[in-house]
């Protein structure tokens, strides 16, 4: 085929313009949004843990995670920001953030820097806990970005699982360019004991 002819058909062609799907709203479908996301985190490679209240999840902190590093207090978190060299975040073996809020369709929780105060802090730590409130967990991807809203502080990521990264043998490493350990916490604000 010549030149002209290439052309003369891609002239005549008419694209025909097709709806996109609409997002699946789990509302609608009646499918719970924490029960599809607690089973997303382990697909990930991400571990899960459900708490009761706000009040059990301070003392499974204070249990199992005596070490760490708890930006939900302030004193750590005004510490970092005022006096904490960079280069020094390397000693940081867990640390503990709240997440905004988490995606059901993905396992996938929000967190912006407004909840940490260096963006390394997620990449850098072996072992990241992420605090998560079971209310707010959105549907998909699409809702997720409304409530985002272009409100971001400065520097915004979305956590999934641990890092990872696989060679051509297929060998899977976790840890690669990033934490090693995931942990998601959810607990339930508004439940009182």
């Amino acid at each position: 085929m010549d030149r002209n002819k290439i052309l003369y058909n891609i002239q005549r062609n008419e694209i025909v313009s097709i709806k996109l799907p609409n997002p699946i709203d789990l509302q609608i479908t009646g499918i719970n949004k924490l029960d599809i996301f607690k089973k997303k985190i382990p697909q990930t490679g991400g571990d899960c843990i459900e708490v009761k209240t706000t009040k059990a999840l301070i003392t499974y902190l204070n249990e199992h995670f005596t070490y760490a590093t708890n930006f939900r207090e302030k004193e750590v978190f005004n510490e970092f920001t005022a006096t904490y060299p960079t280069e020094r975040l390397a000693i940081l073996k867990t640390v503990i953030i709240d997440g905004q809020f988490g995606v059901a369709e993905n396992g996938s929780v929000w967190i912006n820097d407004s909840n940490f105060p260096n963006r390394l802090i997620p990449f850098i730590t072996e072992v990241l806990v992420l605090c998560l409130n079971s209310e707010q967990i959105v549907s998909d991807m699409h809702e997720a970005y409304i409530k985002i809203n272009n409100d971001i502080t400065g520097f915004g990521v979305f956590m999934s699982g641990p890092s990872k990264t696989s060679d051509i043998e297929q060998h899977l490493v976790y840890g690669a360019h990033g934490a090693k350990k995931l942990i998601v916490i959810i607990y339930h604000e508004n439940v009182v004991e």
